[in-house]
């Protein structure tokens, strides 16, 4: 019982350690970047429908302001896979002296299925990137996708980052 409650407890205190380290390192971020949509074409609808509509700044901000809104995203260092998006933790795909890129998913207007996001940064030119596919099953099968095997890309988000200090 002893050596149970013991476990119970480092766990504990091992876990309390690595959250306070992910800030400690989210803190001492070399890099920091502030980025946002700027316009948005729509190539396919929610039904699968091709199309080819286009949203710019003007109509984002007045229609869909969330979607413009600045999202801050620090990386550790240059070489690191470690990266905080509006200070959550997010695992990068690729990060090399050219840029990053990374996934997530978000739930999708359907019950039951997600829609996968692939999000990249240039350091050239710090332009933003994120596509969105189509609505995939909340399985197993969405491990199945990544940037090497793309889902349908429904909607790309095209925008720019700034560096802040």
């Amino acid at each position: 019982m002893k050596k149970l409650l013991g476990i119970l407890v480092l766990g504990l205190l091992l876990s309390g350690c690595s959250e306070n380290k992910s800030e400690t390192n989210r803190k001492q971020s070399a890099i920091k970047l502030s980025c946002e949509i700027k316009k948005v074409n729509i190539i396919k609808k929610f039904d699968g429908t091709d199309t080819d509509i286009w949203y710019d700044e003007k109509f984002l901000k007045e229609n869909l302001s969330q979607l413009t809104e600045p999202i801050i995203i620090e990386i550790f260092k240059k070489d690191s896979l470690a990266m905080w998006q509006d200070k959550q933790p997010v695992l990068l795909n690729d990060h090399n002296e050219k840029g990053f890129s990374y996934l997530n998913e978000s739930a999708a207007q359907k019950e039951g299925f997600v829609n996968l996001h692939y999000i990249s940064v240039s350091y050239d030119n710090l332009e933003y990137k994120a596509e969105t596919s189509m609505p995939i099953k909340d399985d197993d099968s969405k491990y199945n996708f990544g940037f090497g095997n793309k889902m349908q890309v429904s909607t790309i988000g095209y925008g720019s980052c700034k560096k802040i200090k």
